[in-house]
């Protein structure tokens, strides 16, 4: 394939951290790596808090938003979508990536795209809608900013469900494809055993059993089910958890409530070297959000080899395969009985982590999934060349007619 100038676009992005920003942030820098032109496009507010110096090596473009809207960390406005034509007329893409079809400036900037620029459009919804309250009118405003995608891409079978009911029949003939989420197998590992025995050092659990949690501290992720199961399993067993989020408060208090306090280990946001320790120091990973679209913390955790627990009908589904690299459960009694197996039996944790490791190498690399990318361009590249010169002819045809 050509280079390609890639306009990769969402609202969220650096130094907001979580899991559109990584996947972004990994793509930018393969795309890169292959000899692409990868730009991001994204809001100002995105930059609000910017460690100094950091600086990506492929070009940001921040705009200012009129209306910006905090909690969900969304902006839009008139004039930023003037400026993002401006930089489309500047750079020439070849080709949008939409990150989110929540996010309204991935939705808009497709139409500056497609209906202005004539640049084809790649749409990945890396998200599950769930049941919010107002449902149908958030299905139909989806539809109606969905419109100039041409591809779409789900980043799990049950996002694809999800999209699928979503977009109804506004879906038609255009493709949505599955590729999951890519991580970098290499630096997610399995530790050699010196390397295991320093993290446990350091986190101050060598003598201990090690379910490692990481994530951010919200209801979505169900963090709550933590204390519960530390009161459930007892003995030697501890919770080791690395992230941040509004449901910290609320946590630290049921740990106090049920005294727990020695079981649940709070390690607070950790850059991802002290995360990788994390997951080297522990025997099982937990997993217990229920509206997962593609855990990036599940695949880290399985590409260093360790064995899962995770949410049923969830996207844990398409990572963790049940009894043969960890558990899927629904219920907390079947998440506390599969965390005691595993426990208990080391030969089993070490079966399953090595079958992790392959499945996360073949399955989950950055190399494997980056290629599926590029395909869906393309798709989206020479689809839109076939309908644009259909309407050329229709356009010729209705002047000769006339």
């Amino acid at each position: 394939m050509e280079t390609l100038k890639v306009a990769l676009v969402s609202d969220w992005f650096y130094p907001k951290v979580g899991g559109v920003e990584t996947h972004i942030h990994e793509l930018a820098l393969r795309l890169q790596g292959m000899g692409h032109e990868p730009h991001v496009i994204t809001h100002i507010a995105a930059a609000q808090g910017l460690h100094d110096g950091w600086k990506p090596p492929y070009p940001v473009h921040r705009f200012k938003a009129a209306i910006y809207v905090k909690r969900l960390h969304v902006g839009a406005g008139l004039g930023m979508m003037r400026k993002v034509n401006d930089l489309y007329k500047e750079i020439g893409f070849d080709v949008t990536h939409a990150h989110g079809l929540f996010s309204p400036l991935a939705m808009l900037t497709s139409y500056v795209s497609r209906g202005i620029r004539d640049v084809p459009v790649v749409a990945t919804n890396h998200s599950l809608l769930g049941s919010p309250r107002l449902g149908f009118a958030y299905k139909r405003l989806v539809r109606f900013m969905a419109r100039k995608v041409d591809v779409f891409i789900a980043v799990s079978s049950v996002v694809a469900e999800d999209t699928r009911r979503m977009l109804g029949g506004s879906l038609g003939e255009r493709r949505l494809v599955v590729i999951h989420n890519g991580v970098d197998t290499g630096f997610w590992r399995p530790p050699s055993s010196e390397e295991r025995s320093e993290a446990r050092r350091r986190l101050g659990v060598e003598d201990r059993l090690v379910i490692g949690v990481v994530a951010r501290l919200t209801r979505r992720k169900r963090v709550d089910l933590i204390p519960r199961l530390a009161e459930r399993l007892g003995g030697e067993a501890v919770f080791l958890m690395a992230g941040d989020g509004p449901e910290r408060s609320m946590l630290e208090e049921m740990v106090r409530e049920r005294g727990v306090e020695g079981r649940v280990i709070m390690l607070g946001f950790l850059p991802r070297e002290k995360v990788r320790e994390v997951l080297w120091a522990s025997d099982v990973f937990l997993s217990p959000g229920e509206l997962e679209a593609c855990p990036i913390a599940v695949i880290e955790a399985q590409s260093a080899g360790i064995p899962v627990v995770g949410r049923n009908r969830s996207g844990v589904g398409d990572i963790v395969v049940h009894g043969e690299t960890g558990f899927l459960f629904d219920s907390l009694d079947e998440a506390a009985g599969y965390l005691e197996t595993l426990l208990a039996n080391r030969s089993l944790r070490g079966r399953m982590a090595a079958a992790a490791r392959r499945r996360a190498v073949e399955r989950f690399s950055w190399e494997s999934v980056v290629n599926r990318i590029l395909e869906a361009y393309r798709e989206a590249m020479d689809m839109a060349s076939s309908i644009d010169r259909h309407m050329l002819l229709h356009r010729a045809w209705m002047r000769v007619k006339g």
